[in-house]
């Protein structure tokens, strides 16, 4: 077996860093950042669909780990508060931290070890797949990543008693002063750093990943952490864990970050498209509705689906506060006009806003 890392302190990764070797890579991922966040702080849909897509989001990252479920199913379980499905609980979790790690950065503004082990919690919390009754520690034993088909381990992290000092040192870097083009830069170090020190028995990958878009929330880099970069990630995977672990054994930072970068840009351009979409089909959408009704029921029922495209009347209930009566009576407005689409059960129909479902 391979002996653990030696980890250095986060600062030592800036002395092998070459600037010169990603400047284009950098000037198009800064400059489509701004327009993908300027997009979302002018666009009326977006509190309505975050949701939805903090779900996709969750749903590609979980996956990269092993969770087998599908965005239909990961909707319909959340909107029946269906805990039975360990792979959909997964999706929630993931879901469920990432917004404590967003309200926390609101409440706080810094980074934390309180708030590490807390999104840790929830990750893994309830009736999930988890290797360790650790929850929410840091680990206390040696861990190793192996390759997922040939189950040949690739790396060691480094030992147990070095976590906290190095998780210690990454949160203060964290909570630095830092602007402008280094955010991205520090946000690819960040996120390597991490993976590297691999603080947790269980769910190092999905909480690395959380921390990109609350980094570069937290820095003002976008207004809310919604930079969704699992999607892509899951798709070069093995690519994007051979350049990890590229830097632990040959110090290659410069190829990682010319990579995220791609990444991040890759990922904004799409949703950019996917925003307009969404708010075009928001607009649409109340437009159809005014002409249904001038009811503000019938719209307070119909926003319910932004948040997510498959509802039924109990959930939105919950969400609306508007009785049984009125949910039900509004839903039958909107399928009887082929806006959303109903299954058909005896009880507790789901509803579908397959125009919503399409575009995530």
């Amino acid at each position: 077996m391979q002996e653990p890392f030696a980890a250095s302190r986060i600062e030592s990764a800036f002395e092998r860093i070459d600037k010169t070797a990603f400047v284009d890579e950098l000037v198009d991922s800064v400059s489509r950042l701004k327009v993908y966040s300027a997009l979302l702080e002018r666009s009326i849909a977006r509190e309505s669909c975050m949701a939805s897509m903090y779900i996709k989001e969750s749903l590609h990252s979980s996956r990269m780990e092993g969770t087998r479920t599908s965005l239909q199913s990961s909707l319909e379980k959340t909107a029946l508060e269906d805990d039975s499905d360990k792979n959909v609980n997964e999706v929630k979790n993931y879901s469920a931290a990432t917004r404590y790690g967003r309200d926390y950065l609101m409440r706080t503004g810094i980074f934390t070890e309180e708030m590490f082990l807390e999104m840790h919690r929830i990750l893994l919390s309830g009736n999930v797949h988890c290797l360790t009754d650790n929850i929410g520690l840091y680990r206390t034993e040696q861990n190793f990543i192996q390759n997922e088909n040939s189950k040949e381990i690739t790396f060691v992290p480094p030992e147990a008693k070095f976590v906290k000092p190095l998780m210690d040192n990454l949160i203060a870097f964290m909570n630095s002063p830092t602007s402008g083009e280094r955010n991205l830069v520090n946000a690819a170090v960040i996120h390597e750093q991490f993976e590297t020190i691999h603080p947790f028995a269980d769910g190092n990958g999905r909480l690395g990943r959380m921390l990109i878009p609350l980094f570069l929330f937290k820095v003002h880099e976008i207004e809310m952490p919604w930079l969704f970069l699992s999607e892509a990630i899951e798709k070069e995977k093995f690519r994007y864990y051979k350049m990890l672990n590229d830097v632990r054994v040959n110090g290659a930072w410069n190829e990682w970050i010319k990579f995220f970068l791609g990444i991040v840009d890759r990922q904004c351009a799409k949703y950019e498209g996917n925003v307009l979409k969404i708010e075009e089909l928001y607009e649409l959408s109340l437009k159809k509705i005014a002409k249904i009704s001038s009811s503000r029921l019938l719209k307070q029922v119909f926003s319910c689906f932004f948040k997510n495209p498959v509802q039924n009347s109990r959930a939105i209930e919950k969400e609306t506060g508007l009785s049984n009566t009125t949910v039900n009576r509004m839903l039958d407005k909107l399928t009887a006009n082929n806006i959303v689409f109903s299954d058909e059960r005896k009880r507790g129909n789901l509803y579908y806003f397959y125009d919503l479902i399409e575009l995530l």
